[in-house]
């Protein structure tokens, strides 16, 4: 059966999205300011909730920003740690703030982390500001007056890869972990090498020639061996230490390069033992969940997935 991209993707394939065949080559630059551009035209004004607030949390590699926010005025049991995606390179927190906005409204206390960009810091640096404050999120939260017992992390893309790098770094101290975590459309794997990589090289938002860019600003070097591409700091859906993961909800889309690798992420947690929630997203393309203005889709738009979110939050890691 052919795959068709929703007509509200293809819209915006054709128009705000289009790819320039006269640009010139990527620079860090361009890359950060588009991102902020696009957000800007798809993501629409943030939703109100109830306290957004800034602190800071501290880590081996020095101080980082987090922005907070709060759906309610009552005081907090369940907080998420929010990792945001951009290639490492481009995310920042005001281009996550509808993001984080809408998340919080369907789900519970999010926390929005503010780490370390590539190319002015490498691998593994990042994974490990996230392994710290992972660890430092309840005492975080506590001295803005919340109590936490469930603590959830949650990541876009490049986020999803340092959230469950992180995970493994801190399952290989003997850490404790989250009690759920979140992957959207994320980074698994280093190797590029998966059939979606292919099928969805270009044409679709992100291609196989930005995440191969992306990969390089983000280790400042080319992975050239077979080990190198089994190490789970680079691999983390190669981790033997899988098990320790917490239930977790994995979200692919389907016109989406790294398609594949959330797939397979699916399956080695499952095949780990542990309990692991799949959804595909029709039509959709990478990234799809901040541009809530311009897809409205009422089963499939950010929304529609932001609800089914907060239902696994809100039942399964309270188990």
């Amino acid at each position: 059966m052919k795959k068709t991209l929703h007509p509200e993707v293809e819209e915006l394939m054709n128009s705000v999205l289009r790819n320039d065949p006269n640009a010139g080559p990527l620079t860090v630059e361009d890359v950060r300011a588009a991102n902020l551009t696009t957000v800007e035209l798809l993501g629409g004004p943030g939703e109100e909730v109830a306290k957004v607030w800034n602190s800071v949390a501290e880590t081996s590699s020095g101080p980082l920003d987090l922005r907070w926010y709060s759906p309610f005025d009552a005081q907090a049991d369940s907080l998420i740690l929010f990792v945001h995606g951009g290639g490492w390179v481009s995310g920042t927190l005001d281009s996550y703030d509808t993001f984080c906005r809408a998340l919080a409204l369907r789900t519970r206390l999010v926390a929005s982390l503010a780490y370390s960009l590539s190319p002015e810091t490498r691998h593994p640096q990042a994974i490990h500001e996230v392994a710290d404050v992972i660890q430092n999120a309840c005492t975080l939260a506590a001295e803005a007056g919340h109590t936490i017992q469930h603590l959830v992390v949650c990541g876009d893309s490049a986020g999803g890869f340092l959230i469950a790098s992180a995970m493994h770094h801190l399952a290989a101290s003997g850490a404790p972990l989250p009690q759920a975590a979140l992957f959207l459309y994320p980074i698994a794997d280093v190797s590029m090498q998966y059939d979606s990589y292919k099928t969805f090289a270009s044409g679709y938002q992100l291609t196989a020639e930005k995440m191969q860019w992306y990969w390089a600003q983000y280790l400042g070097e080319e992975i050239s061996s077979a080990a190198e591409q089994a190490d789970p700091y680079l691999a983390p859906l190669r981790s033997p230490l899988l098990h320790r993961f917490p239930r977790s909800m994995v979200i692919t889309v389907e016109f989406d390069p790294l398609r594949d690798e959330g797939i397979e992420l699916v399956q080695q947690l499952s095949d780990a033992g542990v309990s692991v929630e799949h959804i595909e997203i029709p039509g959709q393309i990478h990234g799809f969940l901040r541009f809530r203005k311009a897809l409205t889709d009422s089963v499939w738009g950010p929304d529609a997935v932001m609800e089914r979110i907060g239902s696994f939050l809100n039942g399964q890691d309270r188990n």
